[in-house]
């Protein structure tokens, strides 16, 4: 008899229509990855182009808008606030609702702006797996950030030291498993490089003999360093004519990205640069650089763009930001790691590289065999392994009975919570107290409410009459609650009552 695969219900934060951001592109990578191992559903807030990717794979997506606290990941303090605010949504109820139906054995929430997700697994008893792959900003509140993806995880994956750092506490150590990104390097077509290199560069107008120096982002704004690349562009055209300029990606602040060019255009160079939107196939646009430069100003979580550019066999210049210094230490690149925010140091090194053609070509070989070494897919299929022999997979099991901070007692009937009014309606439905299962209160407003299962306890006086104009002798054989739901003991029938009461007085 064949087993089934666990499922896996995958959330991601964005799905582009646009284009595929780095966190996108390594959430898919793993999720295919994992398809050996797991059945693999996709949670997206939209359609876009991972869900076209998915479903290309055989993978199953669903379309959820779910809301990001993106104060988490920037270690602001009112992100407890913002999760409670999210609470009290209909979306937070319709995502319960959704891991409910899918009844997953794991969940997997990704980055640090997400936690709603992990936040209702760890509700549901489902394992969370978290994966980080952002550094969260540091500030004094960057704790209270750690705290909360320590409490709403079961296992934390991260894709370079510097995303893991923050999360380096002795409660989270023993669940942190490091996985840095890889590719597959048969759908890259590595025997159409030098054909695209030259459609490309006819496309942009490049000869042969010119040395073009790229520039690479899905998304540009300022904190990836375009103002950086063009300063460093302008001083070394200066002295190598031969150089040409190459910006690849989609300005999200156009007036930023004008201020850039600006650069260019105020020294009389616009010539000497050629710009194209963000292109999926990245394939064809590597092939036709000779260096590429990425001069992040942010703590980057790792570097994909940087390890890309080394994959297609070029050199490549960074600024030591984060995950950028990782993969200069981890490849032998470190001489072409500069300071954060040196154009000077930029300047010299692609200036270097601009005036010793071998050089060029050599560190660039040198950067594909480490890359290959370092990143390749066995390795990442060996680390991946390792971390899917340590989790502990179990099937989805709804709790029957719960209760929050107040002392009501629920059963969980089909999505719907009702009420047990009594101990005797909590023992006539055959439950047991070790089965209670206590929960916070925001699960228990999630739900809505079903009408309460059993009769309601009265007081002593006026009960029985009650209930024997409504049931006849089985409300005078009614059994008391206690304010804490312990059974009071049976009152005693009437003529023992009386006859003990005479024999007091008679004493």
């Amino acid at each position: 008899m064949k087993l089934s695969k666990p499922k896996m219900l995958v959330f991601s934060h964005i799905c582009s229509p646009q284009y595929v951001t780095g966190a996108e592109k390594l959430l898919l990578f793993m999720v295919r990855e994992l398809l050996p191992s797991f059945a693999c559903t996709l949670v997206v807030p939209n359609e876009g182009i991972i869900a076209v990717n998915a479903r290309k794979l055989g993978i199953t997506v669903i379309v959820h808008q779910i809301p990001l606290v993106v104060p988490l990941y920037l270690g602001l303090s009112h992100m407890t606030n913002e999760i409670g605010a999210h609470q009290q949504d209909p979306l937070w109820l319709q995502l319960i609702q959704l891991i409910h139906h899918e009844r997953p054995s794991i969940i997997i929430a990704n980055t640090c702006v997400h936690p709603m997700p992990a936040i209702a697994g760890k509700m549901l008893g489902i394992p969370v797996v978290w994966t980080v792959m952002e550094a969260i900003r540091e500030t004094p509140h960057t704790a209270l950030a750690a705290s909360i993806i320590e409490q709403y995880s079961d296992y934390i994956v991260g894709i370079s030291e510097t995303t893991l750092a923050p999360l380096r506490t002795p409660g989270m150590i023993p669940k942190s498993s490091l996985i840095p990104p890889s590719w597959h390097q048969s759908e890259l077509n590595p025997e159409s490089w030098q054909q695209h290199r030259i459609n490309r560069r006819r496309q942009l107008a490049i000869a042969d003999e010119q040395r073009l120096v790229g520039y690479i982002s899905s998304s540009i704004f300022e904190a990836k360093g375009l103002e950086h690349f063009m300063q460093m562009a302008v001083n070394s055209a200066e002295q190598h004519p031969h150089a040409m300029y190459l910006i690849v990606g989609n300005p999200v602040d156009q007036g930023y990205f004008e201020k850039c060019i600006g650069i260019a255009r105020d020294r009389g160079l616009m010539e000497r640069f050629r710009w194209i939107r963000f292109e999926e196939q990245v394939e064809t646009v590597y092939p036709a650089m000779d260096v590429l430069v990425v001069p992040s100003l942010t703590v980057e979580g790792f570097g994909m763009t940087a390890l890309e550019g080394m994959v297609f066999g070029k050199p490549v210049v960074v600024y030591g930001s984060g995950g950028l210094s990782e993969i200069g230490r981890a490849t032998g690149n470190e001489a072409y790691v500069v300071p954060m925010g040196d154009t000077e140091g930029l300047t010299l090194r692609v200036s270097s590289l601009l005036a010793n053609e071998a050089m060029m070509q050599a560190i660039g070989a040198r950067n594909a065999q480490a890359a290959h070494e370092v990143y390749g897919v066995n390795a990442y299929r060996d680390r991946l392994r390792r971390f899917i022999a340590t989790l502990a997979i179990r099937g989805y099991y709804p709790p029957t009975v719960l209760k929050g901070s107040a002392p009501t007692i629920y059963k969980f009937d089909n999505g719907v919570l009702r009420p047990l009014r009594s101990a005797r309606s909590f023992r006539r439905a055959g439950h047991r107290l070790e089965e209670i299962r206590e929960v916070p209160d925001v699960y228990i407003a999630a739900w809505p409410k079903g009408a309460p299962i059993g009769t309601a306890y009265r007081s002593r006086r006026k009960g029985r009459k009650r209930l024997a104009g409504r049931a006849g002798k089985i409300g005078r054989r009614r059994n008391g609650v206690r304010k804490q739901g312990s059974l009071k003991r049976r009152r005693q029938p009437g003529r023992q009552r009386n006859r003990a009461r005479g024999a007091k007085k008679k004493r």
